[in-house]
């Protein structure tokens, strides 16, 4: 039997803080990081490794996520990605509960999406993305971090 346990808004972003950064339950216990499953009813219809970072809305119902929806292209040899593909998204959660290492969300769609550890194709493409935000100056860092305009 798993742990399952309803989360305020302020638990949730926590959670999806420490998956997404790669936190685990205690000390020195490292995760990769995080991907979303999104199912609707049973069937699963999207999955994709998140970037490192989330953010609340001013609407306590919506967190800003980046799903990293396309393999890195090449520059100089390195992983390079379009933000015009991979953007932000918003999910608008009607109830939230952890579920062991897994976050699982009610959208108001009707769907449910799980937040979980990253693995397979997910993993390696969370790598790439973390190489290619190496590349990158701090403030353009930061300003991708916030996620707060395309």
């Amino acid at each position: 039997m798993t742990d399952s346990r309803q989360l305020s808004p302020a638990q949730l972003i926590a959670c999806l803080d420490d998956l997404l950064t790669g936190r685990g339950d205690e000390a020195g216990d490292d995760i990769p990081g995080a991907e979303l499953a999104v199912f609707d009813e049973d069937q699963e219809v999207f999955r994709a490794a998140l970037a490192r970072h989330a953010r609340p809305d001013d609407d306590p119902g919506v967190i800003w996520i980046r799903p990293i929806v396309t393999a890195a292209g090449s520059g100089s040899g390195l992983p390079a990605f379009d933000l015009a593909i991979v953007r932000r998204r918003a999910l608008h959660v009607t109830t939230a509960r952890q579920d062991g290492r897994r976050v699982v969300l009610d959208l108001v769609t009707g769907q449910r999406a799980h937040v979980q550890p990253a693995h397979g194709p997910q993993l390696a493409v969370l790598q790439d993305f973390d190489t290619w935000m190496t590349t990158l100056t701090a403030a353009q860092r930061a300003e991708i971090d916030a996620l707060d305009h395309d």
